[in-house]
């Protein structure tokens, strides 16, 4: 293990059974309409693949870039739609597909920007939910769906990276000394 990878919280067997639950759950809720999954760039990259295996059903796939971490320290949100986003969106059901929900500022933002394009419905799963306090939380809404929720630390694996790094661990790890 490098130097940076703190403690495993949860092991590349647990995610692989959570992820497998989830594509059921959205299948259910989705039977009979393809939703439209719009994937918030690079983070969800890997829960986004696993997911889409587990779905049995139709779905299609968009993918939106946004960015609020610079190192451990969030930022502002920028973010960056495709051109032709709003005909894939527009009368669809869509569901935000995210890697982690902590302040709600990155989630908040790509949803306001989806909703002004008019999707039938929109909802929003992330993998992970940080346990803050209130006060901490920019955002308005809140997750529709979780894969796990965990304690207010930085971590790294499963698409979740510092600095471009680690991203391809199997695992979610806490980042050494973070």
């Amino acid at each position: 293990m490098a130097p940076e990878v703190g403690e495993i919280l949860i092991s590349a067997q647990e995610i692989a059974g959570r992820v497998r639950e989830l594509g059921a759950l959205l299948a259910r809720e989705y039977a009979g309409r393809e939703p439209v999954l719009v994937a918030v760039m690079k983070g969800s990259v890997v829960f986004l693949a696993d997911l889409v295996r587990a779905w049995p059903g139709p779905l299609d796939l968009e993918f939106v870039s946004a960015e609020s971490y610079q190192g451990t320290q969030a930022g502002g949100v920028r973010l960056v739609l495709p051109q032709d986003l709003g005909s894939r969106v527009a009368g669809q059901p869509v569901v935000v597909v995210d890697d982690i929900y902590d302040t709600g500022a990155t989630l908040e933002h790509v949803c306001e920007a989806l909703r002004a394009l008019g999707p039938a419905d929109l909802r929003t799963l992330v993998l992970l939910r940080k346990r803050l306090p209130p006060e901490a939380r920019r955002g308005r809404g809140r997750p529709d769906w979780v894969g796990f929720e965990i304690e207010n630390r930085f971590v790294i694996g499963y698409g979740l990276d510092y600095h471009g790094r680690y991203r391809n661990l199997p695992y979610l790890a806490v980042l050494g000394g973070a």
